[in-house]
């Protein structure tokens, strides 16, 4: 969405002689501010997507100045970038914990297939954006950000190779369909889970894992 003259002067103003925005969000109290401005911004991107929200509905959700928003953040993009690096630099976290050596490859893929769809239900709103909005990003941020993804399937791959290494898997299965089917399971859980449904998140991540481990162990045998 174009920016209006009025929206560049506010922002201009904003920016000047204070440093940069991210150096800003550094003392407790505008942290605390920041992580608002991305709890708003997520549920409007959520809501109405990236191009239907504008920084001043973000700031009304905020319950802050516009030009006052542009002392945190430089652009309605960079909000976007923000989101879903943070996302993804959760999911680094889930990928640092898995143990590619284990001797039961299959029980550590189930593991972080669990983890996965959990971490899936719970931030399906910022994957949602991801999966609709990631082409607003300027090319070399949206790089980034598929770069990050790509280390999940990684490391699926890794393990299923590593059960395929140990006998625990046909050595005829196709790595990169299987790691792909297996991440697709349990990533996807965001495209139609919702909080507060009959079942817990908890019990349809340990389910959808179950069933893609047990397809790969059975698979090749009949």
């Amino acid at each position: 969405m174009p920016k209006t003259k009025t929206e560049t002067k506010e922002r201009a103003k904003a920016r000047k002689g204070t440093g940069t925005a991210v150096a800003k969000r550094q003392h407790a109290k505008s942290r605390k501010r920041w992580d608002r401005i991305l709890e708003a911004a997520t549920a409007l991107f959520n809501e109405r997507g990236f191009a239907a929200t504008s920084m001043q509905d973000i700031s009304d959700r905020v319950e802050l100045q516009k030009g006052s928003l542009y002392y945190y953040v430089d652009s309605k993009e960079m909000l976007l970038f923000e989101i879903l690096r943070d996302l993804h630099h959760g999911g680094e976290a889930l990928v640092a914990g898995v143990n590619f050596d284990a001797e039961d490859a299959l029980s550590e893929l189930r593991s972080f297939l669990v983890q996965i769809g959990i971490y899936a239900g719970v931030h399906g709103d910022r994957l949602r954006i991801f999966s609709r909005d990631l082409d607003f990003l300027p090319p070399e941020q949206q790089r980034e950000i598929i770069s990050e993804r790509h280390l999940y399937r990684d490391a699926v791959e890794r393990l299923i190779n590593r059960a395929v290494k140990t006998g625990q898997v046909s050595p005829n299965i196709d790595v990169l369909v299987a790691s792909q089917m297996a991440l697709q399971s349990s990533a996807g859980i965001s495209d139609w889970y919702r909080a507060g449904g009959p079942i817990p998140i908890e019990r349809i991540a340990v389910q959808t894992a179950g069933l893609v481990v047990q397809g790969l162990r059975d698979y090749g045998k009949a």
